[in-house]
């Protein structure tokens, strides 16, 4: 899929009319280093409280823009949010696992975690993906704003994990 544009007019009560393009691409190798510090930034805050550095997250976001997929939205040619997924094919077909979803904090309540996840539902329509998983933090405030797209709490599974020595 190439880029999809999606348009918010905002009008103010001035006589002017101020439009803002929020542009959604395919990220490139010279993107890895923004998308990297809006990840830091927005993945120390609480609940999340990610201890990591730009060193780690540039290695992780390098493998997955080889071997997964992520997409930028820009505002006015600034990386305003980032949305990283890759394909599986489980036992119902073809799954979307969202890795990682930020939006940078001065974009925030303006339609591009709104877009992003929009993006990512149509993207899986065209690849015939039958499902779309991510986890997040119970404390999140954006479990409620998921739900309002219609994401629903799994209540039969939980994410579990275990760090190998």
């Amino acid at each position: 899929m190439k880029n999809v544009v999606v348009r918010n007019v905002n009008a103010s009560l001035n006589q002017s009319v101020m439009l803002k393009i929020n542009m959604i691409r395919k990220a490139k190798q010279s993107d890895l280093k923004s998308v990297g510090k809006l990840m830091l930034q927005e993945f120390s805050k609480p609940p999340f409280k990610e201890k990591s550095s730009i060193k780690n997250i540039l290695k992780s976001l390098n493998f997955y823009l080889k071997n997964s997929e992520i997409y930028v939205s820009e505002i006015e040619k600034k990386i305003a949010g980032v949305i990283v997924f890759n394909i599986e094919l489980w036992w119902e077909g073809k799954v979307i696992i969202i890795q990682d979803l930020a939006v940078k904090e001065k974009f925030q309540k303006q339609n591009i975690g709104k877009n992003l996840m929009g993006f990512i539902e149509d993207y899986a329509k065209s690849e015939k993906g039958k499902r779309i998983y991510f986890g997040t933090s119970r404390k999140s405030p954006s479990v409620k704003f998921y739900q309002k797209l219609g994401y629903k709490i799994n209540k039969d599974r939980i994410n579990m994990s275990k760090k190998l020595k």
